[in-house]
């Protein structure tokens, strides 16, 4: 029985110790995220080319982007329209295997853009890569309705 016990107390442990390296990664990539989105708002160009994998892939609207091309383009008019808004996240689920991480979050988002009201939802899906101790963005994608 003793030694039964000692099996239990073991495995308790040891289940802790990966929920609690599980939920480090998440808050990891997540960090990432939210620093990718900090650095939109502030347009800080430099911030958010070191959240990125060189070769990320950004998918917006009906275009596909490379990092200079987003960091030339759209990441400027993005980060005047993301200081405008009320951002809401309704639903967020976050996958890690191994490296790789994928992050889809559903948002409201609401407030006045150009002189318009705007109230929208918001999808997002965000491929990251843990490159040494960091995570890099590999690829996201944003679409609206």
């Amino acid at each position: 029985m003793e030694s039964l016990i000692k099996i239990v107390t073991v495995l308790v442990f040891l289940s802790g110790t990966a929920i609690a390296q599980t939920n480090q990664k998440e808050t990891n990539v997540l960090k990432a995220l939210e620093n990718f989105k900090t650095a939109i708002v502030e347009n800080d160009s430099e911030a958010a080319s070191n959240v990125m994998a060189d070769d990320v892939l950004i998918l917006e609207g009906s275009g596909m982007e490379t990092k200079e091309e987003y960091l030339s383009h759209h990441f400027h008019s993005d980060g005047k329209f993301l200081k405008a808004m009320d951002r809401e996240i309704l639903t967020q689920k976050i996958s890690i295997e191994g490296n790789t991480a994928w992050v889809s979050t559903v948002s409201s988002m609401k407030g006045t853009y150009s002189e318009r009201e705007i109230d929208l939802t918001s999808l997002e899906l965000a491929v990251l890569k843990k490159a040494g101790s960091d995570w890099k963005i590999t690829a996201i994608h944003w679409s609206s309705r």
